[in-house]
């Protein structure tokens, strides 16, 4: 699986890289066939936003998920988004299995 990292206003220290690996390889586990990820964080200066702002996009055959989140911190982000990703593969899995054993 191929993972891209994009920073917008800010550098990715390697302890933020190393955390966000750890999260994103954990997808394999829950959908064999990831094509690739791309995972998007911005750094908001804004009085209506939180500040930091999440968007994982994984592509699959023939689909691709996205997720959008944001918080106080890159960390907290990057684990609600992740947990939502893991989340949407599962019924995506489950999805194809029933259509699977449903002879569609």
């Amino acid at each position: 699986m191929q993972l891209t990292i994009q920073a917008v206003n800010f550098s990715i220290k390697s302890k933020l890289k190393r955390f966000i690996s750890k999260r994103i390889d954990k997808y394999e586990h829950y959908y064999g066939k990831i094509l690739s990820t791309d995972l998007y964080m911005k750094l908001e200066k804004s009085a209506h936003s939180h500040g930091k702002q999440v968007e994982i996009k994984v592509k699959i055959p023939g689909d691709t998920l996205m997720v959008k989140k944001e918080s106080n911190t890159f960390e907290e982000a990057i684990d609600a988004a992740s947990k939502a990703v893991e989340r949407l593969l599962i019924r995506y899995k489950e999805k194809q299995l029933r259509s699977y054993q449903n002879g569609v």
